[in-house]
């Protein structure tokens, strides 16, 4: 139970609680503990002499709280120390498994190097005593160095130990506590480990273990693991775990009760995908269903598989898919690796009757070879980089070196390059540790990087030891893993989210940092010009806080086994170990701990009820402000809110084009349009927004279609459960004020029932009266179920109308935008058409100065021809007797004549189809009374097949040309190895013959000289 302490502190101090400690609440005692409280103030922080205890305690006394108060607040600060000091033992314990952890040892070690390395640096030893005066200064004590509660045993570490399973219990409509030492805590805040659920003596899930037919209880697994499923089951029944899909077990899956619970049909043939699938391609199909524990039995149990929506931290998401793609690449090495020893064994075996290679495969051989021991070469580099083989030792100054197989794909090629130009100051090492210059930078990093390998190491212990078992553990998927499950990476499209644009902080959100030249610090420069403080900005300290998140798909996987027993398995937040505001189950319990949300629980069906709306409910609960929780609505309006402004900015834009394109229309003369084409041409911007709302329309597609499912499968529960309340369909037919009627009225008849108890006898009831009382009870329970389910399908219908509002509203802004682009479109359609209408005009007004130029050309040409005819130096035409007058009665009329006839041609067009008329006539008549045209008939050489022959006729030469080129080489090169040959052939004999060298065994010499069947010189 979470208690909220009021305290009037004296002075406003910091926490990383996960709620804002302004409000002076203390809601997460564990987080203000090691937050908070100084190392030397929490040796006494539980004392009763403490000031805060002090102050609760008068704080009740000033309200006029009773003694049962201050029991509450004694009882609870013992609570609060118990759970400290078991948390410092768990990071204890955590830290020596990280120590002599495979893959994550690094990270103690590393912590330690830069421990050493910073408690040597002249920054510590300058500062230190600094520090203890100053606290010497302000009354405060310098303790040594603090003593932390070490783990009892340092054991393996396995996650079913550190996985806290809650249980809440209800008897008789009323929170009831588990009496067992293996449970602490009280209701509904009880819990136990998985592995003394699963595995303990002591069987706390046993169907038998309390003989009250009123106990109604409810365990909860954080992990949607298929096989820690099966064996609940099969303990609740009592029974040995067994594996259900095995084929040798079939007689048994059908007399076991566990088998009969988890038969195909509801278990593993909903499973989508499997182990060769990819990760988040395994899902359960969405499912409520009736079953039965035996086989000729009336069903009453229930199996119930939905899909619902949370969130994750982007951070985390992409440390998980990172992880979960390094366990399934060592899955498949190692199956390699198996299936490459099982083969040897099998070989062994056969050694003594294998058979020898024949001679065509000794040709083959060398091939098969390099082929393996190609493939061994690369799959030891892989295994090197995923940690599967021993690496080599690195010393304190050597800096290892990244290894390219790190490198799982190209979007991780690329980011890594990305990164490294963005960063080029920055180093890292193979597994990610950043290097700064720093000591205590570097100290406080390392530091980093340690809490969040312990935060996770529980949840990545998980990944790999049942990621790829079978049956496999399945993992938290993103929204666009969820429906688009076959793509082999999302990552860009979950970057992409709406709640991730939102949350993260974009470069130029920041104010900048300037630098001069020689790297001395200028300043703030948006600071100074603003006249804010160092530290008081409040657009910097609003953007440096933000935390990237996206939208996540989980699972819920509930059995109501018997009426009365209810287990569950849905997963939390990556990391999440303690509190969680946005937790699902923590929303369960909070629910719970309300009187009215206790009053709610009836039957076994009401908390069903309340685990089912809880999961459909959580992530758009409006009421976690403080919590990191992205209001889903609210993102989604801001989002199409703001491409709405920037749409009708565009508009806005658009208009003032148009309105200088009208200008332009009406303007006389030539006016210079280039400033329009550019804007009007270019919709990149216009694009960016379609593309925005295409992906905000296509993620609330994605989201209606999940919460629809969620509905769906309310519906089937609650038609279900009618089943089970009313097999004879009576009360069905009621209304609602029937329901609310019959749901209050017990209360009366017990209290009636009560005042004719404390008369002087008591009232005995009957075989009759009691089926009438069971009869009301039942009624009772219905009726309560009946009010309550249908508030919750109101509930999800709201759920899913507000999602469908938001997509009509991101339509409606999707065929703006739309609307906004074809606008656009059709008015640089609008200029480009004008621009070709004003481009005809000039080109008419061109053509008519050409056909001018043309006439006075026309005119004279052939004025110019006889004035240079009769300009030429003869006795026929130059002599003296021709006179000026004469030149002119044969100039004149010839040119007038040409000039008239050839303007006649271009303006008559009767005169031009006379003329063709003659010429078409008397060519043809010449062709056919020729016996030309004949001839050209009978050849039938068209153009295409003149083309083809003569590059069929040129590919021939040409490829002549080569096979003589050729040949000549091949002959060339023959002639010099025969020669070669036969140097070689007198060197050895003149060798043989001054005795140096013992002369060969040649059988045979080939007619090229070469050595046949003996040995090759």
């Amino acid at each position: 139970m979470t208690v909220q302490l009021t305290v009037q502190f004296r002075v406003k101090m910091t926490c990383f609680s996960a709620e804002d400690y302004y409000c002076h609440v203390i809601k997460d005692p564990l987080s203000h503990y090691l937050g908070c409280v100084e190392f030397c103030d929490r040796e006494n922080f539980f004392e009763p002499s403490n000031l805060l205890w002090q102050e609760i305690l008068e704080h009740h006394t000033n309200l006029g709280n009773d003694r049962r108060k201050v029991e509450e607040t004694v009882a609870r600060k013992e609570e609060w120390k118990a759970n400290c000091e078991s948390e410092l033992r768990r990071i204890d314990f955590l830290r020596k498994t990280l120590e002599g952890d495979e893959y994550d040892n690094h990270l103690v070690q590393r912590l330690e190097e830069s421990s050493k390395a910073w408690r040597k640096s002249l920054e510590y030893e300058d500062n230190i005593n600094r520090v203890k005066a100053w606290r010497v200064k302000k009354n405060k004590r310098n303790s040594p160095a603090p003593v932390f509660p070490s783990a009892s045993a340092h054991g393996q570490y396995k996650p079913e130990k550190d996985m806290a399973v809650p249980l809440i219990q209800f008897e008789n409509g009323k929170g009831v506590n588990e009496n067992d030492q293996s449970v602490w805590n009280t209701f509904p805040d009880q819990k136990t480990t998985l592995s003394k659920l699963l595995y303990a003596e002591e069987n706390l899930l046993n169907r038998d273990r309390h003989t009250s037919s009123n106990r109604i209880r409810y365990f909860h697994i954080h992990s949607n693991n298929m096989i820690w499923a099966e064996q609940a089951i099969a303990r609740y029944f009592g029974e040995k775990y067994v594996d259900f899909n095995a084929a040798h077990n079939e007689l048994m899956r059908k007399t076991t009760k566990s088998s009969m619970i988890l038969r195909p049909e509801y278990w593993r043939s909903q499973a989508h995908g499997n182990r060769q699938a990819l990760s988040y391609g395994q899902h359960m199909r969405p499912l409520c269903a009736i079953s039965s524990s035996e086989p000729e039995c009336t069903p009453d149990n229930m199996v119930l598989f939905m899909p619902y929506l949370h969130w994750e931290t982007s951070r985390q998401r992409e440390l998980f898919a990172t992880e979960i793609e390094k366990i399934i690449t060592r899955a498949k090495i190692r199956a390699a690796e198996n299936e490459k020893r099982e083969k040897k064994g099998r070989q062994a075996e056969r050694k003594g009757i294998s058979k020898k290679l024949n001679d065509n495969d000794e040709h083959r051989a060398p091939c098969i070879s390099w082929f393996r021991n190609t493939t061994n070469r690369l799959v030891g580099s892989t295994k090197s980089s995923l940690g599967l083989v021993e690496p080599q030792s690195v010393g304190f100054n050597e800096k290892p070196r990244r290894t390219r197989t790190e490198i799982f794909s190209m979007d991780k090629l690329v980011e890594e390059i990305e990164l490294k130009e963005n960063h080029k100051n920055l180093e890292d090492d193979i597994k990610g540790r950043v290097e700064v210059k720093s000591c205590l930078g570097q100290y406080l990093l390392d530091a980093a990087r340690l809490y969040e390998g312990m935060t996770n190491y529980r949840d990545k212990s998980l990944l790999r030891n049942y990621l790829c078992h079978d049956p496999p553990m399945q993992p938290r998927r993103t929204l666009d893993q969820a429906y688009y499950w076959t793509l082999k990476s999302t990552k860009n499209r979950d970057r992409d989210q709406v709640v991730y644009r939102a949350t993260t902080a974009k470069p130029e959100d920041f104010h900048r940092y300037d630098y001069s030249a020689e790297g001395k610090a200028k300043g703030w420069k948006e600071h100074e010009d603003f006249g804010i403080k160092p530290g008081e900005c409040h657009d910097c300290n609003t953007n440096i806080k933000k935390l990237s998140r996206i939208i996540m798909v989980d699972q819920l996987w509930m059995w109501i086994l018997d009426k009365k027993t209810i287990i569950t398995c849905f997963p939390k937040r990556y990391g999440t170990n303690k509190q969680d505001p946005s937790g699902v189950h923590r929303s369960i319990r909070a629910r719970l701990e309300d009187r009215n949300g206790l009053e709610q629980v009836r039957s076994v069906f009401d908390l069903a009820l309340i685990i089912i709306d809880e999961c459909s409910n959580t992530f758009f609960n409006r009421t976690k402000t403080s919590d990191l929780q992205p209001q889903l609505i609210d993102e989604f309006s801001n989002a199409i809110g703001n491409i709405m402004h920037q749409q009708t900015a565009a508009f806005e834009r658009l208009w003032r084009w148009t309105g200088g394109a009208s200008e332009v229309y009406r303007a006389r003369g030539y006016v210079d349009t280039s400033e329009l084409h550019v804007p009007l041409l270019d919709i990149n911007p216009e694009g960016k927004l379609e593309r925005e709302i295409k992906d905000i329309v296509e993620e609330l597609d994605i989201m209606i279609h999940i919460t629809k499912t969620c509905e769906d499968v309310l519906k089937n529960f609650v038609a279900n459960v009618e089943d089970f309340l009313d097999p004879s369909g009576e009360w069905r037919k009621a209304n609602r004020n029937f329901w609310r009627r019959n749901c209050h009225r017990p209360k009366d008849r017990d209290r009636d029932r009560d005042r004719d108890r404390s008369g002087p006898r008591e009232r005995n009831m009957d075989g009759d009266e009691r089926k009438q009382a069971d009869d009301d009870e039942g009624l009772r329970v219905y009726s309560c179920f009946k009010l309550n389910a249908d508030d919750c399908l109101t509930d999800a219908r709201c759920r899913v109308e507000k999602l469908q509002e938001l997509r009509g509203t991101a339509l409606s802004t999707a065929e703006s935008v739309k609307a906004l682009l074809d606008l656009k479109q059709q008015q640089a359609s609008v200029v480009q058409a004008w621009q070709a209408v004003q481009q005809s005009d000039e080109s008419v007004r061109q053509g008519r100065s050409i056909m001018m130029f043309t006439v006075v050309t026309i005119i004279f040409l052939p004025l110019s021809f006889m004035s240079s005819v009769f300009g030429m130096n003869n006795i026929q035409l130059s002599g003296d007797s021709w006179q000026i007058s004469d030149e002119f009665k044969f100039m004149f009329p010839i040119s007038a004549g040409v000039i008239f006839i050839s303007l006649l041609l271009p303006f008559a067009t009767w005169i031009r189809a006379v003329i063709w008329y003659i010429y078409k006539v008397v060519l043809t008549w010449l062709l056919v009374h020729t016996g030309l045209y004949r001839f050209w008939i009978g050849v039938d050489m068209p153009s295409e097949k003149i083309y083809e022959r003569g590059a069929d006729w040129a590919d021939k030469q040409r490829n002549i040309v080569r096979k003589t080129r050729f040949e000549a080489l091949r002959r060339e090169r023959e002639l010099k190895d025969a020669m070669e040959l036969e140097r070689k052939r007198k060197d050895r004999e003149c060798s043989i013959a001054n005795g140096s060298v013992t002369a060969p065994r040649y059988n045979n010499l080939g007619s090229n000289g070469s050595v046949v069947g003996g040995e090759n010189v």
